[in-house]
């Protein structure tokens, strides 16, 4: 620790030495000093430079002129000042390239304008402290002062959107019934009216809105802008009433008719199957829902194959829906049923030399299937037969075969078996 202090002792005699020897020499050598000094900034300038010089030029944006001080009271600017300026300023060029419209403020000060057309002088500052303003153009502007009048107008409503189908809008009223609006003469004379939008989109209970903005209108309902209305909003109103009223019914396809014989109805449809009534309370009370809605007549007279046709609804007045016509579908198969058949069997396998008779001499078949088939199908088609292989002389019970033709199924054979008796010539 004592080593420590010691070290620490020494250190600062070295630096009071030091710094004593350099006050001993600048006051004997102030002006070398001096010129040092002078010296060394002179090279930091010419190296700043070098590397960000300054820039003059025009700024690639305009900027927009202002008004530091209002018209006189009872005087507008009309038409309302948009006028914007170019500006030539010097900067260093990294500050030049970041400049914005926001860095400048150009400015007219009307506080002493005179009415009628009058030219003011433009005023230009920079809000960046490195740029500086050579030049703006223009320099001056001419304006036009108007006598601010105000005028007393009715207040209006107007629907910008209705109530969904089957409500009504009915007593708008809104408060209060008139509003003052003030500005430049020119503007206040062409308003007509201030009127309120009311959106009633979508609504379908009675409607209040108590701050809904007014809007100063003229005569062909267009808005004019740049004067002021007092109240600037309205207490709006509106009794929705429901006229009309839906329910879903069924559709109840009108089938006339028959088909042909031999075939029958199996299913009759309606797509859509159900609609949905839009009509006023005793319209929709009048209809019978559990019959629900006919179509127009769809005839299936002497049909074989189904019947798919577009049918009008048969509305009662007063009641509409979305989609009035629908698809009726009545769907015709042929019967089925059992007809009976007559068949002689064919022997097979007849042993050489022998003779046969067969007792009884025709078996009835009976058969399943379409009605229409079985009526046209005649009784060669069905294929009976009895099998005398390795049979001999004499009598013998043989059984009786049936194939039954496509799409028929096989119900009985009368006999199932026969009688044969084989004799030799």
């Amino acid at each position: 620790m004592r080593r420590a202090l010691s070290w620490l002792g020494n250190a600062l005699i070295m630096a009071g030495l030091v710094v004593r020897q350099g006050i001993l020499s600048f006051r004997y050598n102030w002006g070398i000093a001096l010129l040092s000094i002078v010296l060394a900034l002179s090279l930091w300038i010419y190296v700043t430079d070098r590397e960000n010089p300054d820039v003059t030029d025009w700024l690639p944006f305009t900027v927009a002129v202002e008004e530091a001080n209002p018209p006189p009271p009872g005087r507008a600017v009309f038409p309302p000042l948009q006028e914007s300026i170019r500006v030539r300023v010097r900067a260093p060029e990294s500050v030049f390239e970041r400049l914005a419209a926001e860095d400048f403020r150009a400015t007219v000060d009307l506080a002493d304008a005179t009415g009628g057309r009058t030219t003011v002088d433009v005023n230009v500052e920079s809000l960046e402290s490195r740029a500086v303003v050579v030049d703006f153009s223009p320099e001056t502007l001419s304006v036009t002062l108007e006598n601010v009048i105000e005028r007393t107008v009715p207040v209006r409503t107007q629907l910008v959107g209705v109530p969904p189908r089957g409500f009504e809008a009915r007593e708008i009223t809104v408060e209060p019934g008139e509003a003052v609006v003030t500005g430049p003469e020119s503007l206040v004379s062409r308003v007509e009216a201030v009127e309120v939008d009311v959106n009633l989109t979508g609504i379908r209970s009675d409607f209040e809105q108590p701050q809904l903005l007014l809007q100063a209108r003229d005569a062909s309902g267009s808005d004019i802008q740049g004067v002021s209305i007092e109240p600037e909003s309205a207490f709006v109103r509106a009794e929705i009433v429901q006229l009309e009223f839906s329910i879903d019914i069924i559709v109840r396809p009108d089938v006339s008719g028959l088909p042909a014989a031999g075939y029958n109805v199996t299913a009759v449809q309606a797509d859509p199957a159900t609609v949905v009534v839009t009509g006023s309370l005793e319209v929709l009370q009048g209809l019978d829902v559990v019959q629900g809605i006919l179509t127009e007549t769809v005839s299936i007279e002497g049909t074989t194959a189904s019947v798919v046709r577009a049918a009008t609804l048969q509305l009662p007045e007063g009641a509409s829906i979305d989609q009035t016509i629908v698809t009726v579908r009545v769907t015709i198969e042929a019967a089925r049923g059992q007809f009976s058949f007559d068949v002689v069997p064919q022997m097979t396998n007849l042993g050489a030399g022998l003779n046969a008779s067969i007792t009884p001499p025709t078996v009835r078949v009976v058969l399943e299937g379409a009605v229409p088939d079985l009526r046209a199908m005649g009784v060669n088609a069905i294929l009976a037969d009895i099998d005398l292989d390795g049979l001999g002389a004499g009598d013998h019970v043989v059984p009786v075969r049936v194939q039954a033709p496509p799409d028929t199924v096989l119900i009985s054979i009368s006999p199932p078996e026969v009688s044969v008796t084989l004799s030799l010539p």
